[in-house]
């Protein structure tokens, strides 16, 4: 008995020292952490694949709220003219207050391209009803293209109804499916446009004037309308979308970019808040995917790597040479010719934001930094380092070697006449002046030749005077 009591006092204690362990071991992220119980991130240029792992429940069955309006959008820039009119239905504008809307009014004609605003920016019920109508003639037409574009995709675990999001119980998609319409539709210049507004001001053709604002807080510091300890602005977002009923949760479509790589992020059925929260307390339920969002892009952008061969970036363009360098002691600019070595036998893992940087072309030159150590040491030898930097990290190193000093070229002397002098009497015979040859430069660290005897001579001087 007492043997059975020793064991498990020890167990007890060894487990928290264990949980200690396997915590400050790890570099996973803990998707425990987050309000949403669906996750998904991707790359922009592999949005079919989760990244490092990021992804729980990605083929679930999720209601998506309002980031239904990607697609919405989407299908319209591709079926109308931005500059197309469109005349707002009693159907489009006979909502319920708990609806978000853009604030058109029925009878009023606007153009697509605002309506497409009201539709992302404030997420406006009624732009999607008035835009569904003029595409597909009713609701039931337009959601018909919504899944056809939605089975073109891939999308084969998404089904629409309408086109803004509203609960349905046959209105269903994933974060896989969303991933790939974002991804998709950000392949758009309009859209990536729109997304990435914080704020617009539209105007109907009867002149009445509309300020836009976006819902998604990682593009607007919404300080002013919320709490200052929930302020989310995020200075890599570029967009998506946001999303929000009681069943389907706190949704988020959400990208960023840091360099040339691009993030896709989709969190759904999110933590909601109380029905009895008010004030403060309610925003910091709001600002929970916001800021989610946020830590789970900082952490792809820090931890998703790739291994970069240095030859690699030898091919395209890292810099061989370099001339340049006047020694800034010397009166006449001496210039040395510098070779590079870099170690090509080492490879670089290096974040995925900072190697496709590195693997555009050409090679980004703003990036290499050169140091000179010494401005006197003899060919062949060290005589400073080249570093390349990015986000102000020292990501690989190289050596300059001397290959030779050189100084500027004595002036050829020209026989080309300067000018000439001409009589004005006609027909009188020019007399051309050429220069006289230009003596070579003599290096200050030298003394000029002097003829013998010539102390002699300079005893009998006579002055001008």
């Amino acid at each position: 008995m007492k043997k059975t009591v020793l064991c498990l006092l020890l167990s007890l204690l060894l487990l928290p020292f264990r949980g200690f362990a396997e915590s400050s071991e790890s570099t996973e992220f803990d998707l425990r952490s987050l309000a949403e119980d669906t996750v998904f991130l991707a790359n922009l240029d592999d949005p079919e694949h989760a990244i490092l792992g990021l992804e729980r429940n990605a083929d679930k069955k999720r209601y998506p709220a309002s980031t239904t309006k990607i697609m919405t959008c989407i299908i319209a820039l591709e079926q109308c003219d931005p500059d197309e009119i469109v005349t707002v239905s009693k159907r489009a504008v006979n909502l319920s207050e708990k609806n978000s809307k853009m604030g058109i009014q029925q009878g009023e004609t606007w153009r697509m391209i605002d309506l497409l605003y009201g539709l992302m920016l404030p997420s406006g019920n009624d732009a999607a009803i008035a835009i569904a109508e003029h595409i597909g003639g009713t609701i039931d037409g337009f959601a018909e293209l919504m899944n056809r574009k939605a089975d073109s995709l891939g999308m084969h675990d998404t089904h629409y109804k309408n086109p803004h999001g509203l609960h349905n119980g046959d209105h269903y998609t994933t974060a896989r499916d969303l991933a790939k319409i974002a991804a998709y539709a950000m392949e758009n210049e309009t859209f990536r446009e729109i997304v990435s507004t914080p704020e617009y001001t539209v105007h109907s053709l009867e002149g009445r004037k509309i300020v836009l604002r976006s819902a998604n807080r990682l593009l607007r510091d919404a300080t002013a309308e919320t709490y200052q300890p929930y302020s989310c602005l995020y200075e890599n977002a570029i967009g998506i979308k946001t999303g929000s009923t009681h069943l389907a949760g706190k949704c988020l479509v959400a990208a960023a970019r840091k360099n040339d790589t691009t993030y896709l992020l989709v969190l759904l059925h999110g933590e909601t808040a109380p029905d009895n929260a008010k004030g403060r307390a309610r925003d910091k339920y709001s600002a929970r995917r916001f800021n989610d969002a946020i830590d789970l892009f900082e952490y792809a952008f820090e931890h998703d790597t790739v291994t970069v061969d240095v030859n690699d970036l030898l091919a395209r363009g890292l810099p061989e040479s370099y001339v340049d360098f006047p020694d800034p002691n010397e009166s006449l600019a001496q210039e040395a010719l510098y070779r590079i070595e870099w170690d090509t036998t080492d490879t670089l893992t290096l974040p995925r934001w900072i190697a496709d940087g590195f693997l555009k072309d050409p090679f980004p030159e703003d990036q290499v930094r050169y140091t000179v150590d010494s401005y006197r040491v003899p060919v062949g030898e060290p005589a400073g380092t080249v570093t390349v930097d990015m986000d102000g990290r020292t990501v690989f190193k190289g050596t300059l070697i001397v290959d030779e000093y050189t100084y500027p070229p004595t002036p050829e002397p020209t026989a080309a006449p300067t000018f000439r002098l001409v009589e004005e009497t006609a027909g009188a015979t020019p007399f051309i002046i050429t220069p006289s040859p230009v003596p070579p430069l003599i290096p200050l660290a030298t003394e000029p030749p002097r003829r013998t005897g010539e102390w002699f001579f300079r005893l009998f001087r006579c002055s001008k005077d």
